[in-house]
């Protein structure tokens, strides 16, 4: 089932990657695209963490769409729910209501061609910055204009599994 579910999984990203920068494109809206495919491993913990089925996996296909501006936000929004059809009840607008970490985003499911599952997180570079880097960063960069020095020597801290740390899922 996970086979045929990744098929020609490079094609698709590339296939999906191709559609939504050509529709944005078409729409004028100047942004960065990029995809990826979720790992086998962090799908079968997503399916045991939230006892999922394989089915009700919605991010094996991702993508993110870094714009200008908030309002722009909201133009990708509809640009996709015209390219590809929204699953009810999977569209969430953390920009109007931010989580409580400051996260911002928009996130949509929506079904991709040949009815894969495919999920796009839409921000600013403000908003993506601060979700890869968090606030430390996002200061630093709004200070100094780059975060190169933090992210050589503080990402790879953040992203160490500590000593004797399982490899299970959590």
């Amino acid at each position: 089932m996970v086979k045929a579910a990744r098929g020609n999984r490079k094609e698709m990203i590339q296939k999906i990657l191709s559609e939504i920068e050509g529709r944005l494109q078409e729409a004028g809206i100047p942004c960065r695209v990029s995809g990826r495919e979720k790992h086998l491993y962090s799908i079968y913990c997503k399916m045991v963490l939230k006892e999922q089925r394989f089915h009700s996996i919605m991010d094996i296909y991702a993508f993110r769409v870094i714009v200008n501006d908030s309002d722009t936000c909201y133009r990708v929004l509809g640009q996709m729910h015209s390219l590809y059809k929204p699953r009810p009840g999977r569209v969430k607008d953390y920009i109007a209501i931010p989580k409580a970490n400051g996260y911002q985003s928009l996130h949509t499911s929506m079904i991709g061609p040949h009815g894969v599952p495919v999920e796009v997180q839409i921000r600013t570079e403000d908003m993506d910055q601060m979700a890869e880097m968090g606030v430390a960063a996002h200061w630093a960069y709004k200070e100094h204009g780059e975060t190169t020095h933090y992210r050589a020597n503080t990402r790879p801290a953040l992203d160490a599994k500590p000593a004797g740390a399982a490899t299970e899922c959590r």
